[in-house]
This record gives structure tokens, C-alpha cells and sequence, in this order.
């Protein structure tokens, strides 16, 4: 059996325009990167329309250290986020070759 290491997913469901701008700040943090996905629900706050896109939320996913998803997670608590629908969550992952997902 190949040798694997534990590594840590980030996930991000955030509304849809924020997502460049997210994915500039956690490249600065460290990630090597990402993958991201259109999609839409509701949990504490109301499902978010945007007029101009065909989707109004977007997930990030990235597997990383458990110092820069620590980061990440402290970027998405920042006070001016508060008001809006924004989630981060982990997941440990293991992975057969960390050099893809880390430096």
C-alpha cells in the first residue's frame, strides 16, 4: 500500500462575488490551489439571489496545512463578512502525494 499523509480540506461556500477576491487572499496565504463549484442553498441567511450571474453562491475547496487553513479561516471571520452568508468548515483528508497540495 502507497504511504499517505494527512492534510486538511478547506471548504468555503461564500456568495458568488466575492469569490476572486477570496481566492487572491488565500493564494497569499499559502495554498497551492483550489477547486471551485457554482451552487446555491440556505441555512442562517436567505437564499441569494444574484441578478447578473447564473449561480449566487460558489464553493472553494482546498487541501492545505493545518497552519494556512487555519488562516483562511480566520480571513473568513473578519467582522466585515458577518452580515454575510459565508461558511468555512474542515475536513482531514489523506492524500498519496502532498507535493500537489502543498509547497
Amino acid at each position: 500500500m502507497t504511504a499517505t499523509i494527512e492534510l486538511t480540506k478547506v471548504i468555503v461556500i461564500t456568495e458568488a462575488h466575492y469569490e476572486q477576491e477570496m481566492l487572491t487572499s488565500f493564494q497569499k496565504l499559502g495554498i497551492k490551489g483550489f477547486t471551485c463549484m457554482n451552487c446555491w442553498g440556505q441555512g442562517h441567511h436567505q437564499v441569494y439571489d444574484e441578478p447578473f450571474m447564473d449561480h449566487s453562491q460558489t464553493r472553494i475547496e482546498m487541501i492545505t496545512t493545518d497552519e494556512i487553513a487555519d488562516s483562511i479561516v480566520d480571513f473568513c471571520r473578519q467582522p466585515r463578512f458577518e452580515t454575510h452568508a459565508i461558511t468555512v468548515y474542515l475536513e482531514s483528508v489523506r492524500v498519496r502525494d502532498p507535493d500537489k497540495f502543498i509547497t
